[in-house]
Protein backbone atom coordinates (compact mmCIF):
# COMPACT_ATOMS: atom_id res chain seq x y z
CA UNK A 1 0.00 0.00 0.00
CA UNK A 2 1.06 3.58 -0.54
CA UNK A 3 -0.55 6.78 0.73
CA UNK A 4 -2.31 7.02 4.11
CA UNK A 5 -5.25 9.32 4.85
CA UNK A 6 -6.73 10.07 8.27
CA UNK A 7 -9.72 12.37 8.76
CA UNK A 8 -11.51 13.12 12.04
CA UNK A 9 -14.78 15.00 12.35
CA UNK A 10 -16.34 16.13 15.63
CA UNK A 11 -20.09 15.62 16.10
CA UNK A 12 -22.69 15.88 18.84
CA UNK A 13 -24.86 12.91 17.81
CA UNK A 14 -23.85 10.44 20.48
CA UNK A 15 -22.47 6.99 19.78
CA UNK A 16 -25.79 5.27 18.95
CA UNK A 17 -26.97 7.75 16.30
CA UNK A 18 -23.47 8.09 14.87
CA UNK A 19 -23.12 4.29 14.69
CA UNK A 20 -26.39 4.08 12.75
CA UNK A 21 -25.14 6.74 10.33
CA UNK A 22 -21.90 4.76 9.94
CA UNK A 23 -23.92 1.64 9.15
CA UNK A 24 -25.95 3.48 6.50
CA UNK A 25 -22.88 5.09 4.92
CA UNK A 26 -20.87 1.86 4.90
CA UNK A 27 -23.59 0.14 2.90
CA UNK A 28 -23.69 3.01 0.40
CA UNK A 29 -19.90 3.06 0.00
CA UNK A 30 -19.71 -0.72 -0.39
CA UNK A 31 -22.29 -0.61 -3.17
CA UNK A 32 -20.92 2.48 -4.92
CA UNK A 33 -17.19 1.67 -4.77
CA UNK A 34 -17.18 -2.12 -4.65
CA UNK A 35 -15.46 -2.40 -1.28
CA UNK A 36 -16.17 -4.99 1.38
CA UNK A 37 -17.40 -3.56 4.68
CA UNK A 38 -17.31 -5.41 8.01
CA UNK A 39 -19.39 -3.34 10.43
CA UNK A 40 -19.39 -4.09 14.14
CA UNK A 41 -21.24 -1.45 16.12
CA UNK A 42 -19.21 1.74 16.22
CA UNK A 43 -16.40 0.27 14.07
CA UNK A 44 -16.11 -0.66 10.42
CA UNK A 45 -13.31 -2.27 8.43
CA UNK A 46 -13.12 -1.68 4.67
CA UNK A 47 -11.16 -3.47 2.00
CA UNK A 48 -11.22 -3.40 -1.74
CA UNK A 49 -9.03 -3.19 -4.78
CA UNK A 50 -6.32 -0.68 -3.87
CA UNK A 51 -7.77 0.44 -0.54
CA UNK A 52 -7.98 -0.73 3.06
CA UNK A 53 -9.20 1.19 6.04
CA UNK A 54 -11.34 1.56 9.11
CA UNK A 55 -13.82 3.94 10.66
CA UNK A 56 -14.22 4.47 14.39
CA UNK A 57 -17.22 6.28 15.88
CA UNK A 58 -17.17 7.66 19.43
CA UNK A 59 -19.73 9.72 21.32
CA UNK A 60 -18.29 12.94 19.91
CA UNK A 61 -16.21 12.12 16.81
CA UNK A 62 -15.80 9.91 13.77
CA UNK A 63 -12.37 8.99 12.40
CA UNK A 64 -11.66 7.52 8.97
CA UNK A 65 -8.27 5.92 8.28
CA UNK A 66 -7.47 4.77 4.75
CA UNK A 67 -4.44 3.23 3.17
CA UNK A 68 -4.43 3.65 -0.59
CA UNK A 69 -2.57 1.55 -3.12
CA UNK A 70 -0.21 3.02 -5.66
CA UNK A 71 -2.84 3.94 -8.24
CA UNK A 72 -5.35 5.42 -5.80
CA UNK A 73 -2.51 7.15 -3.95
CA UNK A 74 -2.19 9.49 -6.92
CA UNK A 75 -5.77 10.61 -6.19
CA UNK A 76 -5.31 10.94 -2.43
CA UNK A 77 -6.11 14.67 -2.33
CA UNK A 78 -9.44 14.20 -4.08
CA UNK A 79 -10.26 11.14 -1.98
CA UNK A 80 -9.48 12.99 1.26
CA UNK A 81 -11.64 15.95 0.17
CA UNK A 82 -14.49 13.55 -0.63
CA UNK A 83 -14.21 11.86 2.77
CA UNK A 84 -14.29 15.26 4.51
CA UNK A 85 -17.38 16.32 2.54
CA UNK A 86 -19.22 13.09 3.38
CA UNK A 87 -18.38 13.39 7.08
CA UNK A 88 -19.54 17.02 7.13
CA UNK A 89 -22.76 16.07 5.37
CA UNK A 90 -23.66 13.09 7.55
CA UNK A 91 -22.11 13.94 10.92
CA UNK A 92 -22.99 17.65 11.21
Amino acid sequence: MGKKISVTRKHSLGVDVASQKLNDLAGQFAEKYGVKADIRGPRAQFSGKGVEGNVQVTADSVTVNLELGLLLGALSGKIEDGVQRQLEKHFA
